[in-house]
Protein backbone atom coordinates (compact mmCIF):
# COMPACT_ATOMS: atom_id res chain seq x y z
CA UNK A 1 0.00 0.00 0.00
CA UNK A 2 1.13 3.98 -0.79
CA UNK A 3 1.88 6.01 2.23
CA UNK A 4 -0.42 8.80 2.46
CA UNK A 5 0.46 11.84 4.32
CA UNK A 6 -1.63 14.93 4.26
CA UNK A 7 0.46 18.11 2.56
CA UNK A 8 -0.68 20.26 5.46
CA UNK A 9 1.51 18.09 7.34
CA UNK A 10 4.64 19.14 5.43
CA UNK A 11 7.67 19.72 7.88
CA UNK A 12 8.54 23.26 7.32
CA UNK A 13 12.63 23.89 8.39
CA UNK A 14 13.09 26.68 10.27
CA UNK A 15 16.53 27.27 7.80
CA UNK A 16 15.58 25.31 4.03
CA UNK A 17 18.86 24.29 4.12
CA UNK A 18 18.75 22.26 7.31
CA UNK A 19 19.71 18.65 7.15
CA UNK A 20 16.72 16.75 7.59
CA UNK A 21 18.09 14.30 10.66
CA UNK A 22 18.60 17.93 12.56
CA UNK A 23 15.00 18.62 12.10
CA UNK A 24 13.56 15.36 12.93
CA UNK A 25 15.42 16.18 16.66
CA UNK A 26 13.32 18.69 16.63
CA UNK A 27 9.95 17.27 16.25
CA UNK A 28 8.24 14.15 17.79
CA UNK A 29 7.21 12.06 15.11
CA UNK A 30 3.32 11.48 15.63
CA UNK A 31 1.59 8.73 13.40
CA UNK A 32 -2.44 8.73 12.84
CA UNK A 33 -4.03 5.69 11.94
CA UNK A 34 -7.59 6.08 10.88
CA UNK A 35 -9.86 5.32 7.94
CA UNK A 36 -12.04 8.51 8.27
CA UNK A 37 -10.15 11.13 6.86
CA UNK A 38 -11.92 14.08 8.82
CA UNK A 39 -10.15 12.57 11.99
CA UNK A 40 -6.82 13.21 10.65
CA UNK A 41 -7.62 16.57 9.86
CA UNK A 42 -9.47 17.13 13.27
CA UNK A 43 -6.52 15.56 15.04
CA UNK A 44 -3.92 17.91 13.14
CA UNK A 45 -5.87 21.36 13.18
CA UNK A 46 -6.05 20.64 17.25
CA UNK A 47 -2.78 19.55 18.02
CA UNK A 48 -0.74 21.76 15.41
CA UNK A 49 1.40 24.36 16.33
CA UNK A 50 1.38 22.64 20.12
CA UNK A 51 5.00 22.31 21.30
CA UNK A 52 5.48 18.54 23.27
CA UNK A 53 8.51 19.22 26.12
CA UNK A 54 9.77 21.91 23.84
CA UNK A 55 9.29 20.36 20.22
CA UNK A 56 6.33 20.13 18.03
CA UNK A 57 4.93 17.25 15.93
CA UNK A 58 5.32 15.97 12.90
CA UNK A 59 2.38 14.17 11.45
CA UNK A 60 1.96 10.82 9.67
CA UNK A 61 -0.99 9.70 8.11
CA UNK A 62 -2.06 6.10 7.48
CA UNK A 63 -5.45 4.93 6.71
CA UNK A 64 -4.97 0.84 7.16
CA UNK A 65 -3.69 -0.97 9.33
CA UNK A 66 -1.39 -2.09 6.34
CA UNK A 67 -0.09 1.11 6.14
CA UNK A 68 0.46 1.59 9.15
CA UNK A 69 3.04 -1.06 9.66
CA UNK A 70 4.59 0.10 6.37
CA UNK A 71 4.64 3.41 8.28
CA UNK A 72 6.13 2.09 11.49
CA UNK A 73 9.29 -0.24 9.52
CA UNK A 74 10.38 3.11 7.73
CA UNK A 75 9.83 5.35 10.82
CA UNK A 76 10.89 3.14 13.83
CA UNK A 77 11.40 6.27 15.78
CA UNK A 78 7.59 7.42 15.79
CA UNK A 79 6.93 8.74 19.11
CA UNK A 80 2.84 8.29 19.32
CA UNK A 81 0.36 6.23 17.54
CA UNK A 82 -3.19 7.69 17.47
CA UNK A 83 -5.11 4.45 16.69
CA UNK A 84 -8.76 3.70 15.55
CA UNK A 85 -10.03 0.17 16.33
CA UNK A 86 -12.27 -0.57 13.60
CA UNK A 87 -10.76 -0.26 10.02
CA UNK A 88 -10.44 -2.87 6.67
CA UNK A 89 -11.83 -5.22 10.13
CA UNK A 90 -13.46 -4.78 13.35
CA UNK A 91 -10.56 -5.69 15.08
CA UNK A 92 -7.90 -4.27 13.04
CA UNK A 93 -6.80 -1.82 15.17
CA UNK A 94 -6.50 -4.49 18.17
CA UNK A 95 -4.15 -6.72 15.70
CA UNK A 96 -1.87 -3.84 14.59
CA UNK A 97 -0.91 -3.37 18.29
CA UNK A 98 -0.06 -6.88 18.60
CA UNK A 99 2.05 -6.64 15.22
CA UNK A 100 4.18 -3.92 16.52
CA UNK A 101 4.90 -5.39 19.80
CA UNK A 102 5.37 -9.15 19.30
CA UNK A 103 6.24 -8.95 15.42
CA UNK A 104 8.07 -5.74 15.29
CA UNK A 105 9.53 -6.06 19.02
CA UNK A 106 8.71 -2.25 19.38
CA UNK A 107 8.37 -1.72 22.70
CA UNK A 108 9.02 2.06 22.65
CA UNK A 109 6.38 3.43 20.65
CA UNK A 110 3.24 4.91 22.59
CA UNK A 111 0.02 3.88 21.34
CA UNK A 112 -3.50 5.43 22.35
CA UNK A 113 -6.30 3.39 21.34
CA UNK A 114 -9.73 5.94 20.17
CA UNK A 115 -12.79 4.20 19.03
CA UNK A 116 -15.77 4.90 17.47
CA UNK A 117 -17.53 1.97 18.52
CA UNK A 118 -16.31 1.23 22.01
CA UNK A 119 -18.65 -2.33 22.25
CA UNK A 120 -16.81 -3.50 19.25
CA UNK A 121 -13.48 -3.30 22.14
CA UNK A 122 -14.61 -2.82 25.79
CA UNK A 123 -11.84 -0.86 27.76
CA UNK A 124 -11.30 -3.03 30.41
CA UNK A 125 -10.34 -5.95 27.84
CA UNK A 126 -8.61 -4.15 26.13
CA UNK A 127 -6.25 -2.36 28.41
CA UNK A 128 -5.70 -5.55 30.02
CA UNK A 129 -4.88 -8.04 26.99
CA UNK A 130 -3.14 -5.24 24.99
CA UNK A 131 0.02 -3.30 25.27
CA UNK A 132 -1.31 0.38 24.89
CA UNK A 133 -0.82 3.74 26.65
CA UNK A 134 -4.47 4.78 26.71
CA UNK A 135 -8.04 3.93 25.32
CA UNK A 136 -10.23 7.04 24.69
CA UNK A 137 -13.85 6.68 22.75
CA UNK A 138 -13.84 9.37 20.01
CA UNK A 139 -17.39 11.14 21.41
CA UNK A 140 -15.22 11.82 24.74
CA UNK A 141 -11.72 13.09 23.29
CA UNK A 142 -12.20 16.70 23.41
CA UNK A 143 -8.71 18.90 22.50
CA UNK A 144 -8.29 19.67 25.94
CA UNK A 145 -8.03 15.88 26.71
CA UNK A 146 -6.63 15.18 23.40
CA UNK A 147 -3.84 17.13 24.04
CA UNK A 148 -3.18 16.16 27.83
CA UNK A 149 -3.15 11.57 26.49
CA UNK A 150 -0.47 12.78 23.60
CA UNK A 151 1.43 15.00 26.51
CA UNK A 152 1.40 11.88 28.85
CA UNK A 153 2.79 9.90 26.10
CA UNK A 154 5.14 11.72 24.68
CA UNK A 155 6.77 12.23 28.24
CA UNK A 156 6.30 8.30 28.29
CA UNK A 157 8.00 7.27 25.10
CA UNK A 158 10.54 10.33 26.20
CA UNK A 159 11.46 8.29 29.51
CA UNK A 160 11.65 4.84 28.23
CA UNK A 161 14.04 6.34 25.38
CA UNK A 162 16.02 7.40 27.86
CA UNK A 163 15.75 4.07 29.68
CA UNK A 164 16.67 2.04 26.43
CA UNK A 165 19.80 4.94 25.59
CA UNK A 166 20.92 4.27 29.44
CA UNK A 167 20.47 0.29 29.17
CA UNK A 168 22.66 0.20 25.84
CA UNK A 169 25.15 2.55 26.46
CA UNK A 170 25.56 0.49 29.64
CA UNK A 171 26.13 -2.87 28.00
CA UNK A 172 28.29 -1.30 25.71
CA UNK A 173 30.54 -0.57 28.85
CA UNK A 174 30.27 -4.04 29.92
CA UNK A 175 31.57 -5.54 26.65
CA UNK A 176 33.92 -3.15 26.20
CA UNK A 177 35.26 -4.01 30.26
CA UNK A 178 34.90 -7.54 29.31
CA UNK A 179 36.90 -6.99 26.21
CA UNK A 180 39.50 -5.32 28.69
CA UNK A 181 39.17 -7.99 31.36
CA UNK A 182 39.50 -10.84 28.76
CA UNK A 183 42.91 -9.22 27.19
CA UNK A 184 44.27 -8.54 30.96
CA UNK A 185 43.33 -12.33 31.66
CA UNK A 186 45.36 -13.37 28.76
CA UNK A 187 48.18 -11.14 29.60
CA UNK A 188 48.13 -12.02 32.79
CA UNK A 189 48.23 -16.36 31.91
CA UNK A 190 51.11 -15.38 29.66
CA UNK A 191 52.86 -13.45 32.44
CA UNK A 192 51.58 -16.44 34.61
CA UNK A 193 53.69 -19.21 31.78
CA UNK A 194 56.63 -16.84 31.91
CA UNK A 195 57.00 -16.55 35.56
CA UNK A 196 56.66 -20.39 35.42
CA UNK A 197 59.06 -21.01 33.09
CA UNK A 198 61.52 -18.45 34.53
CA UNK A 199 60.75 -20.49 38.08
CA UNK A 200 60.98 -23.61 36.34
CA UNK A 201 64.63 -22.98 35.14
CA UNK A 202 65.43 -21.04 38.96
CA UNK A 203 64.48 -24.50 39.81
CA UNK A 204 66.50 -26.68 37.41
CA UNK A 205 69.62 -24.18 38.23
CA UNK A 206 68.43 -24.31 42.34
CA UNK A 207 68.99 -28.37 41.72
CA UNK A 208 72.26 -27.98 40.13
CA UNK A 209 73.71 -25.76 42.93
CA UNK A 210 72.65 -28.44 45.10
CA UNK A 211 74.19 -31.35 43.30
CA UNK A 212 77.94 -29.04 43.32
CA UNK A 213 77.44 -28.79 46.54
CA UNK A 214 76.79 -31.96 47.14
CA UNK A 215 79.59 -33.65 45.26
CA UNK A 216 81.85 -30.58 47.39
CA UNK A 217 80.62 -31.32 50.34
CA UNK A 218 79.72 -35.08 51.07
CA UNK A 219 82.59 -35.97 48.52
CA UNK A 220 85.23 -33.84 49.47
CA UNK A 221 85.02 -35.18 53.05
CA UNK A 222 84.98 -38.69 51.70
CA UNK A 223 87.88 -37.91 49.81
CA UNK A 224 89.72 -35.70 52.37
CA UNK A 225 89.34 -38.81 54.68
CA UNK A 226 90.84 -41.18 52.54
CA UNK A 227 93.91 -38.54 51.82
CA UNK A 228 94.47 -38.96 55.68
CA UNK A 229 94.13 -42.68 55.44
CA UNK A 230 96.70 -42.62 52.86
CA UNK A 231 99.47 -40.46 55.00
CA UNK A 232 99.01 -42.23 58.26
CA UNK A 233 99.47 -45.51 56.18
CA UNK A 234 103.00 -43.87 54.25
CA UNK A 235 103.79 -42.95 58.19
CA UNK A 236 103.15 -46.86 59.03
CA UNK A 237 104.81 -48.59 56.61
CA UNK A 238 108.05 -49.08 57.86
CA UNK A 239 106.62 -49.17 61.35
CA UNK A 240 103.60 -51.42 61.21
CA UNK A 241 103.26 -53.21 57.74
CA UNK A 242 99.92 -54.45 58.68
CA UNK A 243 98.65 -51.60 60.40
CA UNK A 244 99.60 -49.67 57.09
CA UNK A 245 98.08 -52.03 54.87
CA UNK A 246 94.96 -51.30 57.01
CA UNK A 247 94.89 -47.91 56.43
CA UNK A 248 95.56 -48.44 52.46
CA UNK A 249 92.67 -50.99 52.44
CA UNK A 250 90.48 -48.02 54.12
CA UNK A 251 91.53 -45.50 51.62
CA UNK A 252 90.97 -47.72 48.76
CA UNK A 253 87.37 -48.40 50.22
CA UNK A 254 86.77 -44.18 50.68
CA UNK A 255 87.66 -43.84 47.46
CA UNK A 256 85.80 -46.39 45.98
CA UNK A 257 82.84 -44.37 47.80
CA UNK A 258 84.22 -41.40 46.64
CA UNK A 259 83.79 -42.57 43.29
CA UNK A 260 80.21 -43.82 43.57
CA UNK A 261 78.92 -40.49 44.89
CA UNK A 262 80.39 -38.38 42.00
CA UNK A 263 78.71 -41.41 39.70
CA UNK A 264 75.70 -40.66 41.80
CA UNK A 265 75.45 -36.80 41.06
CA UNK A 266 76.81 -37.48 37.47
CA UNK A 267 73.24 -38.98 36.31
CA UNK A 268 70.94 -37.08 38.89
CA UNK A 269 72.80 -33.95 36.38
CA UNK A 270 72.15 -36.28 33.38
CA UNK A 271 68.33 -35.95 34.61
CA UNK A 272 68.25 -39.90 35.82
CA UNK A 273 66.97 -40.94 39.05
CA UNK A 274 68.82 -44.24 40.99
CA UNK A 275 66.60 -46.22 43.02
CA UNK A 276 68.19 -45.41 46.57
CA UNK A 277 67.52 -47.56 49.72
CA UNK A 278 67.80 -44.63 52.30
CA UNK A 279 68.06 -47.25 55.18
CA UNK A 280 70.71 -48.84 54.28
CA UNK A 281 72.61 -45.80 53.52
CA UNK A 282 71.96 -44.40 56.72
CA UNK A 283 72.71 -47.89 58.54
CA UNK A 284 76.40 -47.69 56.26
CA UNK A 285 77.04 -44.89 57.45
CA UNK A 286 76.26 -45.39 60.96
CA UNK A 287 78.33 -48.81 60.59
CA UNK A 288 81.15 -47.01 59.28
CA UNK A 289 81.26 -44.44 61.99
CA UNK A 290 81.42 -46.57 64.60
CA UNK A 291 84.13 -49.08 63.17
CA UNK A 292 86.32 -45.85 62.53
CA UNK A 293 85.80 -43.89 65.14
CA UNK A 294 85.08 -45.77 67.98
CA UNK A 295 81.76 -44.46 68.95
CA UNK A 296 78.29 -45.70 70.21
CA UNK A 297 75.40 -44.84 67.72
CA UNK A 298 71.56 -45.57 69.06
CA UNK A 299 69.96 -45.62 65.64
CA UNK A 300 66.11 -45.79 65.23
CA UNK A 301 64.22 -45.20 61.76
CA UNK A 302 61.00 -45.31 61.30
CA UNK A 303 58.36 -45.88 58.18
CA UNK A 304 58.83 -43.05 55.78
CA UNK A 305 57.20 -42.35 52.46
CA UNK A 306 58.63 -42.16 49.00
CA UNK A 307 60.85 -39.56 49.51
CA UNK A 308 63.13 -37.54 46.31
CA UNK A 309 66.39 -38.04 45.09
CA UNK A 310 67.35 -34.73 46.71
CA UNK A 311 65.56 -35.39 49.58
CA UNK A 312 67.09 -38.70 50.85
CA UNK A 313 70.79 -37.16 49.52
CA UNK A 314 70.63 -34.89 51.89
CA UNK A 315 69.15 -36.77 54.78
CA UNK A 316 72.65 -38.75 54.19
CA UNK A 317 74.52 -35.70 54.28
CA UNK A 318 72.76 -34.08 57.41
CA UNK A 319 73.92 -37.39 59.36
CA UNK A 320 77.24 -37.73 57.81
CA UNK A 321 78.16 -33.68 58.64
CA UNK A 322 76.14 -34.05 61.92
CA UNK A 323 78.36 -37.23 63.68
CA UNK A 324 81.31 -35.15 61.48
CA UNK A 325 81.20 -32.18 63.67
CA UNK A 326 80.31 -33.98 67.08
CA UNK A 327 83.26 -36.11 66.89
CA UNK A 328 85.65 -33.32 65.75
CA UNK A 329 84.48 -30.60 67.56
CA UNK A 330 82.29 -31.79 70.79
CA UNK A 331 84.78 -34.67 71.22
CA UNK A 332 81.27 -36.69 71.48
CA UNK A 333 81.32 -40.50 72.10
CA UNK A 334 77.92 -41.13 72.25
CA UNK A 335 75.07 -40.28 69.37
CA UNK A 336 71.24 -40.88 69.14
CA UNK A 337 69.75 -40.49 65.91
CA UNK A 338 66.29 -40.65 64.79
CA UNK A 339 64.33 -40.56 61.93
CA UNK A 340 60.66 -40.50 61.44
CA UNK A 341 57.52 -39.13 59.67
CA UNK A 342 54.90 -37.16 61.24
CA UNK A 343 52.24 -34.96 60.02
CA UNK A 344 53.68 -34.41 56.40
CA UNK A 345 57.16 -33.61 57.74
CA UNK A 346 60.70 -35.78 57.97
CA UNK A 347 61.27 -35.36 61.24
CA UNK A 348 65.09 -35.61 61.70
CA UNK A 349 67.01 -35.22 65.19
CA UNK A 350 70.47 -36.19 65.85
CA UNK A 351 71.92 -36.14 69.55
CA UNK A 352 75.39 -36.52 70.81
CA UNK A 353 76.97 -35.94 74.48
CA UNK A 354 79.58 -34.08 73.71
CA UNK A 355 80.29 -30.36 75.04
CA UNK A 356 77.96 -27.52 74.33
CA UNK A 357 79.63 -24.22 72.77
CA UNK A 358 78.70 -21.09 74.86
CA UNK A 359 77.36 -20.08 71.29
CA UNK A 360 76.71 -21.80 67.73
CA UNK A 361 78.11 -20.87 65.06
CA UNK A 362 77.48 -22.50 61.41
CA UNK A 363 81.21 -23.66 59.88
CA UNK A 364 81.20 -24.34 56.11
CA UNK A 365 79.86 -27.68 56.50
CA UNK A 366 76.51 -26.86 58.28
CA UNK A 367 76.15 -23.41 56.69
CA UNK A 368 75.72 -25.69 53.02
CA UNK A 369 73.59 -27.63 55.29
CA UNK A 370 71.40 -25.02 56.48
CA UNK A 371 71.19 -23.55 53.15
CA UNK A 372 70.79 -27.38 51.30
CA UNK A 373 67.50 -28.05 54.03
CA UNK A 374 66.49 -24.27 52.78
CA UNK A 375 66.19 -25.00 49.75
CA UNK A 376 63.97 -27.87 50.20
CA UNK A 377 61.73 -25.22 52.18
CA UNK A 378 62.77 -27.22 55.63
CA UNK A 379 63.98 -26.00 59.03
CA UNK A 380 67.58 -26.62 60.50
CA UNK A 381 68.54 -26.01 64.12
CA UNK A 382 71.33 -27.02 65.98
CA UNK A 383 71.13 -26.16 69.63
CA UNK A 384 72.11 -27.52 73.32
CA UNK A 385 70.69 -30.64 74.53
CA UNK A 386 67.84 -30.94 77.40
CA UNK A 387 70.54 -32.68 79.74
CA UNK A 388 73.80 -32.66 77.94
CA UNK A 389 75.26 -32.49 74.46
CA UNK A 390 73.90 -30.91 71.11
CA UNK A 391 71.44 -31.71 69.41
CA UNK A 392 70.93 -31.33 65.54
CA UNK A 393 67.02 -31.34 64.17
CA UNK A 394 65.55 -30.74 60.75
CA UNK A 395 62.49 -30.90 59.11
CA UNK A 396 61.59 -31.48 55.67
CA UNK A 397 57.88 -30.95 54.18
CA UNK A 398 56.78 -33.53 52.07
CA UNK A 399 53.81 -32.81 49.11
CA UNK A 400 51.10 -34.71 49.68
CA UNK A 401 51.51 -36.04 46.18
CA UNK A 402 54.58 -37.61 47.45
CA UNK A 403 52.87 -39.50 50.53
CA UNK A 404 53.16 -42.76 50.01
CA UNK A 405 54.34 -44.95 52.54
Amino acid sequence: MNEIIDPASELVHLAGDDPVEDADMRFWKFLIVDDDRDIHKVTKLVLEGQAFEARKLQFLSAYTAGEAVQLLERHPDIAVVLLDVVMETDDAGLMLVRHVRSVMGNSLVRIILRTGQPGQAPEHTVIRDYDISDYKEKTELTSTKLFSAVYASIRTYQHLSGVLAAKETLEQRVRERTQELEARAKELQASIRQAYEAMMEVSVLEERNRIARDIHNVVGHTLTTAVVQLEAGKLLIEVDTSRAAGKMELAGQLVRKGLDEIRSSVHQLAGERETIDLRKDLERIVGETVAHAGVDIDCRIGQLPKLTFFQIKLICHALQEGLTNGIRHGRSSRFQFELGFLDSLIVFTLRNNGSAPPGVRFGFGLGALRDQVELAHGTLALEAAADTGMELRIRLPVPRSEMQV
